[in-house]
C-alpha cells in the first residue's frame, strides 16, 4: 500500500523584462489673460492619467500630465511680476508613444511614471515641453504545477525531498483616490491675494493586509507658494507656508482596497505616487487642497514547500514513478529598508545670493538595482529645482531658480547597497520605492542642505528547475496465469502513467517494449502497445 500527498502551486515566471526611457516633446500656450513669459522660475508635472494597449505585439500608450509652470512675466503697474499656472486635461500635456514587444505567449503588465519635465520659452506666450517617462513592462506566464509532498507506506521506500520557499501571485491593482483638505493661513502668515504654485508628497506610508482588504495609510506634505495680499489690498511679495509632519500639519489619507483573497499572511508590496495636486483659495485666509493619490499594491503567499525528487524502494519491491520536470520561483530575500540620501548643495557660480527658500520640487527618481554575492546595489538619479528669494540684506529682493538635472547642471546622483547573505548575480529582483521625508535647509547665502528619506521594498529570487515527483504507486507481481501477449490501442487522453496503472506495470516497461519516449504526453489515438507481461524491463 502507498498512499501520495500532494500539493498544487500556481507559479508566475517571468519570460522578458525591460525598462525603457521614453522622451515627448511640444508646445503648450499661455492663456492670453497671462502676461508674456520672461523665465521660468520652476516646472513640475504629475502622470495624471495613462492608458495602454497591447496588439500585434506593440504597447500603446496616452495620457495626459497635468502641468505646473511658475514664471517671472513682465512686469505690470501695482502686480508682482511672478505668475503661476497650471495645464489639465487635454489642454494640458498629452503624448502618445509605441514600444515593440517581442513575440511572446504571454501576459503582458506595465507600469509608467513620469521622471523630468522641462519647460522653455519659444515666444512670448508659447513653451516647448521636454518630458522624460520610464515605461516599465514584463512577459509573464502563469502555471499551475502539481507535485507529490510526502507518501505513506508500509514497505521501506527512501524519499529524496527538495525543501525552499516559493511564492504564489494572490492578487494585484492599480487605483487612485481623491484627498480634499482646506487650510487656514496661520499667523504671522499674511492673508493670500494669489497662488502661484504648490508641491504635494506623500510620507510616512504604511501598508497592513486584512481580511478581504488592503489599507495604505499616510500622510500628505504640502508645500504652498503664493503672493501675500497687503493692507490697502494690493499684491505684495512671495509667501511660503508649509503644513508638514515636523509642524503637524500635514494631511492624514487612507486608501481601502477590496481584495477578496486578502488575508493576514500575505506578502503586500506597494507603490505610491501623486496624480494630481492644486490649491484653490476663495478666501484671502484660507485655501482648498485637491489632491490625488495613486496606489499600485500586489499579494503574494509565500510558502515553504518540500517537494520529492526521488523514491529508492527496498529490494524486491517495485515502484513506478511519474516524473515531471517544473520550473518552481524561490524566494532568497525580502527586507524593507529605509535609505536616506543627504546633499550639500552650493548655488552655481552665476546665480544671486540666496536669501529664503521658497520651493523645493524633487521628481520621481531614476532607479537601478543590480544584485551581486551577499548584497543588492541601488543607485539612482532624480531633478531638483529649488526657487529662492535672492538678494542680500541691502539688496532688493528677486525671485530666482536652479535646477540640478537641468541644463548644464548634473541631476543629483545616489547609491546605497543592502547585505543580502545568500544571493548572488543573476538572480531576479523587484524593488519598491516610497518616499518617506523629504527636508530642505537653507545652510547659508550659497548653500542648501537636502535630505530624502526612502522606503524601499526588496525581495530577490530565482528560478528553480527541479524533476518532481508528480506521481508514484507499488507495482505488484500479477496473481495466477498470464496471457501470453495483450495488445491495447490508445484512446483519447492516454498516457503512459494511466495504462501502466490499469495492467500494473511501469511507464519504463511499456516504453521500452513498444520503443517509446519516457516523456511523451498523450499518446498517438489508436496506437497499438503491446502490454508486457512483466514490469521489469
Amino acid at each position: 500500500m502507498l498512499t501520495c500527498h500532494y500539493e498544487q502551486l500556481a507559479l508566475e515566471k517571468t519570460l522578458f523584462e525591460h525598462r525603457k526611457d521614453l522622451k515627448v516633446t511640444g508646445e503648450l500656450r499661455l492663456p492670453e489673460e497671462y502676461p508674456e513669459v520672461e523665465q521660468v522660475l520652476s516646472a513640475h508635472g504629475y502622470l495624471a492619467e495613462v492608458k495602454g494597449e497591447i496588439a500585434e505585439n506593440k504597447l500603446s500608450l496616452f495620457g495626459m500630465l497635468e502641468t505646473h509652470l511658475i514664471y517671472r512675466g513682465k512686469e505690470e503697474l501695482d502686480r508682482t511680476p511672478v505668475y503661476g499656472l497650471t495645464w489639465k486635461g487635454p489642454e494640458g500635456v498629452n503624448f502618445t508613444a509605441e514600444i515593440e514587444l517581442p513575440e511572446l505567449n504571454a501576459e503582458w503588465d506595465w507600469h509608467a511614471r513620469l521622471v523630468r519635465l522641462s519647460l522653455q520659452p519659444e515666444t512670448g506666450h508659447t513653451l516647448t515641453y521636454q518630458l522624460e517617462l520610464e515605461v516599465m513592462y514584463r512577459a509573464r506566464k502563469l502555471n499551475r504545477v502539481e507535485f507529490v509532498k510526502g507518501i505513506e507506506t508500509e514497505a521501506k521506500v527512501e524519499v529524496l525531498a527538495e525543501h525552499f520557499i516559493s511564492e504564489e501571485p494572490v492578487w494585484s491593482a492599480k487605483v487612485n483616490r481623491e484627498v480634499v483638505n482646506n487650510f487656514a493661513l496661520s499667523y504671522p502668515k499674511p492673508l493670500a491675494a494669489r497662488i502661484l504654485g504648490c508641491q504635494v508628497v506623500p510620507v510616512g506610508a504604511t501598508a497592513t493586509v486584512a481580511k478581504e482588504r488592503v489599507t495604505i495609510e499616510g500622510k500628505l506634505e504640502v508645500y504652498l507658494m503664493y503672493l501675500a495680499l497687503t493692507d490697502d489690498g494690493l499684491e505684495g511679495g512671495v509667501e511660503v507656508q508649509k503644513w508638514t509632519e515636523e509642524n503637524g500639519g500635514a494631511v492624514p489619507f487612507q486608501i481601502v482596497i477590496d481584495a477578496p483573497q486578502a488575508a493576514k499572511d500575505l506578502s503586500l508590496n506597494y507603490e505610491l505616487w501623486v496624480e494630481g495636486a492644486q490649491m484653490y483659495s476663495s478666501l484671502p485666509e484660507n485655501c482648498r487642497l485637491q489632491a490625488t493619490i495613486g496606489v499600485k499594491a500586489e499579494l503574494y503567499k509565500t510558502r515553504q514547500i518540500s517537494a520529492l525528487v526521488d523514491l529508492q524502494p527496498e529490494q524486491g519491491l517495485l515502484v513506478d514513478v511519474n516524473r515531471r520536470t517544473g520550473e518552481l520561483v524561490e524566494v532568497l530575500a525580502e527586507t524593507e529598508r529605509v535609505f536616506t540620501v543627504e546633499k550639500t548643495l552650493s548655488l552655481p557660480g552665476e546665480s544671486k545670493n540666496l536669501r529664503r527658500i521658497l520651493l523645493a520640487t524633487v521628481a520621481n527618481p531614476k532607479l537601478d538595482w543590480q544584485v551581486e554575492q551577499d548584497q543588492l546595489v541601488l543607485t539612482g538619479e532624480t531633478r531638483f529645482t529649488l526657487v529662492y528669494q535672492a538678494g542680500g540684506d541691502e539688496e532688493p529682493a528677486g525671485i530666482e531658480a536652479v535646477s540640478w538635472g537641468d541644463g548644464e547642471e548634473e541631476p543629483l546622483t545616489f547609491g546605497d547597497y543592502l547585505e543580502l547573505p545568500g544571493v548572488d548575480e543573476g538572480m531576479s529582483a523587484r524593488v519598491y520605492l516610497n518616499t518617506n521625508r523629504l527636508k530642505v535647509e537653507q545652510v547659508d547665502e550659497r548653500t542648501v542642505k537636502l535630505l530624502l528619506e526612502y522606503n524601499a521594498q526588496v525581495k530577490v529570487t530565482q528560478v528553480k528547475t527541479l524533476t518532481l515527483v508528480k506521481d508514484s504507486a507499488l507495482v505488484l507481481p500479477p496473481e495466477g496465469p498470464q496471457p501470453s501477449m495483450i495488445f491495447y490501442f490508445v484512446q483519447p487522453g492516454d498516457t503512459l502513467w494511466r495504462i501502466a496503472r490499469r495492467y500494473n506495470t511501469t511507464m519504463a516497461a511499456l516504453a521500452g517494449t513498444n520503443k517509446l519516449s519516457m516523456d511523451e504526453g498523450e499518446l498517438p489515438v489508436g496506437k497499438k502497445l503491446l502490454i508486457p507481461k512483466t514490469p521489469v524491463v
